[in-house]
Order: C-alpha cells, then structure tokens, then sequence
C-alpha cells in the first residue's frame, strides 16, 4: 500500500502490521483498517481529526453487510451501541524526548550492564535470537497470540526500511537482549518489543540499557515521543513508568464474531 502516514500507534504502522497479521491495509475515510477474506481489523484511531464512535459505527456495519465473520476493533471508546466479545481495555504509554531526569538507582544499573555488554544495532535474527524468543514464549504470563507474531517477526524486519534490533552480547560473544524498535516518518518512534536471555547468562540492568540506547537512536533520528506501547501488566507497566512514560491514549479492543451477527444487526436496526 503506497500510502504515507506519522503513526502515533503501533497499529498504524503498516509494514509492521501487514508483516504481523497477514492482513491488506486499507484507508477507508479518516481510519485504517486491515482486511483479510472474512477478517477485517478497524483501527479506530484516525489518522487525522477527532475520533467519531459513529465512523466506527458505520465501518462495523458495512463490514457486516460485506459478510466478514471476525470483526476486530481498536479504539480509544468502543461504541456502547455494539455488543463486543473478548474485551480488553489498557492504554499506550508515551515517553518524551530527550529524557531529561533518570533516578540514581536506574543510572547505576546502566552503568553497570554497559560494563559487561556491547550494544550493536542491525536488522536481522539469528538462531540466538530465536532462541531467546522461544524461551519467551514457554513463560506462563505470555499470551498465546504472541506464539503467532513471534513467527513473524522475520518477516517484519525484512519488508521494512523503518525497524531495527538493538543488540546486546556478552563479553563471551553470547546475545543477553535484544529490543526491536520502529522509526517511520512523523513524530513519533516505537518501542515494539524487548527479549531478554534469561538463563545462567542473565546480565542485570540488560533492559534498561537497551531502553538507553533505544531512546538515544530515536532522539538522534529527530523523534519527539516513543510511544512504549500498553501497559500489558503490572511489571510491564513498573518498567515503562520507571522511565517516565506516562499514559497518553486510552485503548480498547472488541470482537464481533460470526455468531453475533444477527445480534449486531438488531442493534443496528435500533440506531
């Protein structure tokens, strides 16, 4: 898709999310949406102007009446009028450039991993980076989609000019992390995902000192804001407010399934 946008999210970010999904972007009016044979993903943030709850309304509706059986919504409200499965409610969290106060404790455990670690960044993964990923995924607070993106993270760095992995090896050569960062026209760069080795080669403070190096290639690549993404859980959340981040925009997402359809259409017929 030939279309140029400044993401603010990370779902507006069309190589990233194609690569992911497996879906086609497409721009219907002010608002992205990813469309596959029967699935259509909405991406209720628009790409300019105000969030309308009716826009998403109307773009549920005519999905409806076009047959698609998975109808996935992403947006700061989903419409009360519709009646959605599976919801989760987060928010996306923002740090600002430059970052001008880091606590005592965080300066040390910067210091103190760049003693043991060179940071290198590249674009591509190796088996130790699949390695890491795959012990990612045997932990019990993982959810099962990430299994899916995982096996597509290849795939996304090779069909985009705008990502990049932040690496960082062991004296002994060894990879300890790695972060995949994303930096495409606008304001904003996006702190996508953070994989750390957690076995006997454990180094302490190896996250914070790829988030460091992360935010400095953003800063020097004249972005305003990293958006850090949600909130996830509550060690997630610790990390990012421990840098600063702050929540920016408030998220929700809900499923309208095959099943749910003659529902939705009484629901329509009441507006």
């Amino acid at each position: 898709m030939n279309l140029i946008l400044e993401p603010y999210i990370p779902e507006q970010i069309i190589d990233y999310f194609q690569s992911i999904s497996n879906l086609t972007a497409r721009l219907l009016g002010r608002y992205l949406v990813y469309i596959g044979r029967r699935t259509i993903v909405i991406v209720g943030y628009p790409v300019s102007g105000e969030y309308r709850e009716e826009d998403i309304v109307k773009i549920v509706q005519e999905s409806l009446q076009g047959g698609m059986e998975d109808i996935i919504v992403i947006a700061p409200r989903l419409p009360p009028c519709l009646r959605f499965e599976e919801v989760r409610i987060d928010d996306y969290y923002r740090l600002t450039l430059p970052v001008k106060e880091v606590g005592k404790k965080l300066r040390y455990m910067i210091s103190r991993a760049s003693r043991e670690l060179t940071v290198e960044v590249d674009k591509k993964l190796t088996k130790s980076h699949k390695r890491i990923m795959m012990d990612f995924l045997k932990r019990p607070d993982v959810e099962k989609y990430m299994e899916y993106v995982c096996s597509r993270l290849d795939y996304y760095l090779s069909r985009s000019n705008t990502v990049r992995t932040i690496n960082a090896f062991r004296k002994d050569g060894g990879l300890a992390g790695f972060n995949v960062i994303d930096l495409p026209s606008g304001d904003y760069s996006f702190y996508m995902f953070n994989f750390i080795d957690r076995t006997e080669g454990y180094v302490p403070g190896v996250s914070d000192l790829l988030l460091y190096n992360s935010l400095r290639i953003s800063y020097d690549e004249g972005k305003r804001y990293v958006n850090m993404g949600l909130g996830i859980n509550e060690g997630t959340k610790r990390f990012k407010i421990k840098w600063g981040a702050t929540p920016f925009l408030p998220y929700q997402y809900g499923v309208i399934k095959q099943a749910s359809i003659y529902e939705a259409f009484d629901i329509f017929s009441k507006l």
